[in-house]
């Protein structure tokens, strides 16, 4: 008896052809579909970035401010165009602010200005002596702040003497100052643009030190107290460049002579701060700055100080 052997026939798939269109009655389901995908994302990103001002307002923070009245702001006095003797873009802003957390408080009533130094800020922050600072602090300077949107944005440059030729930055001694947001954005650029070379196993095992090779970009820099030393030190040549924030820059260089660097170090934004353990000022900092700056008013008070 002869038995045969079947053979099963292997099935062939054929590719499906995707035949999607956004065009014409054959698109609308999915036009809609991806209208409403992206109004959920939306929806999620609102919720996760601005907690409702209702949350908001029943956290330590929000309720202690409210039981005392007032909220107290560190102010500088001596910045023209952002706060100086009382008046300024950031003095406008955190009494707006002030108003935006007591609502019921009448004129100034709801605020307390208390005056700031870029040395003093981070020391009335940490003790508790001021509630949140409006003074030109840099967005994420420290971790213990919280720090809102960023109200201002700021150009890190190099200020260099009106008569001298232009030398890329890694030829030149560029000054600073100590605990400066500058520093800050000096440091980031210089760790991006420095010639690294790392040790390979062998080199850590031995504690052996690895050598720069010749044509190695290296940057020289040098430490001040303050700006006006620093811009003074530029003059008499001890230094050939200082990075400064244009804000700085404006308001230090009266009596020097300078031009501008043709590179840019990087931005500086300036925010809110608040102790880290009292977020929810920050936070409520967020959506009072997102109105203003969707209303127009942000844009509004700027020109009406003469800043950018």
């Amino acid at each position: 008896m002869t038995q045969k052997n079947s053979h099963r026939r292997g099935s062939r798939l054929r590719p499906l052809k995707m035949n999607i269109t956004l065009k014409g009655d054959r698109g609308k389901p999915l036009r809609i579909a991806v209208l409403m995908i992206a109004a959920i994302v939306v929806l999620v990103l609102a919720a996760n970035i601005f907690r409702p001002k209702v949350q908001l307002q029943n956290t330590p923070e929000y309720n202690r401010i409210q039981e005392l009245g007032v909220l107290t702001v560190g102010v500088l006095d001596d910045m023209p165009g952002f706060s100086d003797n009382g008046e300024g873009f950031e003095v406008e802003l955190a009494k707006r602010f002030a108003q935006y957390l007591l609502p019921d408080s009448e004129g100034d009533a709801a605020i307390k200005l208390v005056t700031v130094t870029d040395m003093t800020a981070s020391t009335k922050l940490s003790d508790g002596s001021v509630d949140a600072v409006f003074a030109l602090m840099q967005k994420g300077g420290s971790s213990r702040f919280s720090y809102s949107y960023s109200y201002y944005t700021d150009e890190c440059v190099v200020a260099i003497p009106e008569n001298a030729d232009e030398k890329p930055l890694n030829e030149m001694v560029i000054g600073y100052v100590q605990s400066s947001a500058s520093q800050s954005v000096l440091n980031t650029y210089i760790s991006e643009h420095k010639t690294t070379v790392k040790q390979s196993f062998i080199d850590k095992l031995l504690k052996r030190k690895v050598e720069l090779p010749p044509d190695a970009i290296t940057f020289t820099t040098k430490a001040f107290a303050s700006y006006p030393d620093m811009l003074l030190a530029m003059s008499k040549g001890s230094i050939d460049g200082a990075a400064i924030a244009k804000v700085y820059l404006n308001r230090y260089s009266e009596g020097y002579d300078f031009k501008i660097h043709s590179t840019t170090l990087g931005s500086i934004g300036y925010s809110l701060a608040c102790s880290s353990d009292e977020p929810a000022i920050a936070q409520l900092a967020d959506m009072f700055i997102y109105k203003l700056r969707e209303s127009g008013d942000l844009d509004e008070m700027l020109s009406k100080y003469g800043l950018e």
